[in-house]
């Protein structure tokens, strides 16, 4: 951690490029093709792991995408792994989330699929979890809703990632608000969807 220091390096200076990884061409053509080329197509990771002390407030609801899964052509598209799964069956009539099938990222290599899908998405929206490092790494459309203190690496007020250009950061403002949180990015994701529209 002391290697930003040696080298000289700050935040005005922090190497960035818009990605540094790539998904595999095959598996995304795979996948563009089983996603199929109609509506707005988000995906969404809501929770880490749960055992950690890093979870503690900073996995939300599925629920709370409701204002974004409502908004027209809007189409929900599950990233989630593990943990937080049980939370689609429990969804309310008409919050719909698509999930990618039982052989999605059960290869003997990580992530995978999910980056091969993130090459097909408009937007990814998650909480800070892997999926949103490796949506920035790739250079994909990231919004990341991050609790009220977050994680060291999001730095404070920002809203942007000096690490990630394609991510947007998402604050609560009280402790515990995902409501604004979700209020917020339910109205840009509007704007998104009515510039795609257009």
């Amino acid at each position: 951690m002391s290697l930003p220091g040696v080298l000289g390096i700050g935040l005005k200076t922090i190497p960035s490029s818009p990605s540094y990884l790539q998904a595999d061409s095959v598996l995304s053509a795979s996948w563009k093709q089983r996603l199929g080329p109609t509506g707005f197509k988000i995906g969404v990771c809501w929770q880490g792991n749960p055992q950690g002390s890093i979870d503690q407030g900073r996995s939300f609801a599925l629920q709370s995408l409701a204002g974004v899964a409502a908004l027209p052509g809007a189409r929900l598209i599950s990233l989630q792994m593990t943990h937080g799964l049980d939370q689609i069956a429990a969804l309310p009539a008409g919050l719909k989330v698509e999930t990618l099938g039982d052989d999605f990222d059960t290869g003997p290599d990580a992530f995978l699929d999910s980056a091969a899908v993130m090459a097909n998405l408009d937007l990814v929206i998650t909480c800070d979890t892997s999926i949103a490092h490796l949506a920035g790494a790739l250079g994909v459309p990231v919004w990341v809703a991050l609790k009220h203190v977050p994680d060291w690496r999001w730095m404070l007020e920002r809203t942007d990632s000096p690490w990630y250009p394609s991510m947007k950061l998402y604050r609560q403002t009280a402790r515990g608000d995902w409501a604004g949180v979700f209020a917020r990015i339910a109205r840009d994701v509007d704007e998104l969807t009515r510039q795609a529209r257009d």
